[in-house]
This record gives structure tokens, sequence and C-alpha cells, in this order.
């Protein structure tokens, strides 16, 4: 009987341990805008585009706040990832826009986390500055500070990947728009 009680405990160790180890998904934004059709080799030129971001900014874990419970608190889902770090993805994003060769622009990203106000109740921020050169002379056209904001997303790591998929090319939009306010023609 102590036997088939060894065996038995020997077999349910062996059972608990070869349990498979889930490995995280990885994300991306998407494959965000396309060039336009007409766009030939007069138009291939793009910005220089540089995004600097805090240390803490350049992993791949994608951060959550409950900023009803512990707001210091930063978290990380653990079966979800980046791809690359959000500077990185935020740099191929704003260089697959086309936003010629005239502007060099360098991205200085302060904030990129999913915060939940409530259980069940999530939105993403994106908090960056940009400051626009003319890529001839490197001389500054102008700065802009942009903090932006999703509506509410699902609570859970799908959100939060949806909702910067969707603030990252909010973001380049609004770049966009605000580059020739700056530029006056460059």
């Amino acid at each position: 009987m102590k036997k088939y009680r060894l065996l038995y405990a020997a077999g349910v160790l062996l059972l608990g341990c070869s349990e498979t180890v889930r490995v995280p998904a990885l994300h991306d934004f998407g494959v965000g805008p396309l060039p336009p059709a007409a766009a030939g080799p007069q138009n291939a030129a793009t910005a220089e585009i540089r995004v600097i971001a805090p240390k803490w900014l350049s992993d791949n874990r994608i951060r959550y706040r409950l900023l009803y419970d512990q707001p210091t608190r930063v978290r990380f889902y653990n079966l979800d990832q980046w791809i690359a770090p959000p500077p990185d993805l935020l740099r191929l994003h704003f260089s697959s826009g086309r936003l010629g060769p005239n502007y060099s622009l360098v991205i200085r990203l302060v904030n990129f986390e999913q915060q939940f106000e409530a259980p069940g109740s999530a939105f993403v921020l994106m908090h960056f500055s940009v400051e626009a050169f003319a890529a001839d002379s490197k001389k500054k056209l102008g700065a802009r500070e942009f903090v932006l904001r999703s509506g509410k997303i699902s609570p859970d790591a799908q959100g939060a990947v949806q909702g910067f998929a969707e603030l990252a090319e909010r973001a380049r939009q609004q770049v966009l728009d605000w580059l020739p306010e700056s530029a006056g023609s460059p």
C-alpha cells in the first residue's frame, strides 16, 4: 500500500510540473496608415523621426495603473507584451505616415499607460511633446505638447492594445495637422 502511495504522489508531482508555460502574446499598433498609391520615388522621402523616452518606457511591457487602488503602483500584464518598446513602435508608426522630407521631429514620450478609474472602467493615456525642425537647416520650427486620452476601453490587455493603436494614429494625425502651423512654408 505504501508503494502505491509513493507512486501516486510521484505522479501528482509530475503532472503538476508538466503544465505548459504560456508564452506572452506580442502586440503592435497594427498595419497603420498606408502611403498613397500615387506616391512614387519622388515622394518616398520622409521626415527623420526620433522618439526619446524615459528608461522605464524602454521595455516591451504593457503598463497599467489602478487609480482607485494604489494609484502610485505601476502594474504589468503578464501574458501580453508589445513586440518592441513603445518608443520604437511610435517611431515606426509616425514614419509610416509620410510626414514629408521637410521636417525632422524629436518626440519626447512622457506617459504611455492604461489607467483604471474604477473596476471595469479603463482608458489609455499618451503624453508626449514634439519639436519640429527644418530638415535642411535644423532650424527649430516649433514645439508642442500633446496629452491624448482614449474613450472607455475594455478593462484588459486587449483594450489597452486597441486603445493605444487608436491613440497612436490620433497622435500622428494631430502632429500632421500641427506641422503646417509651426512651419509656415518650409
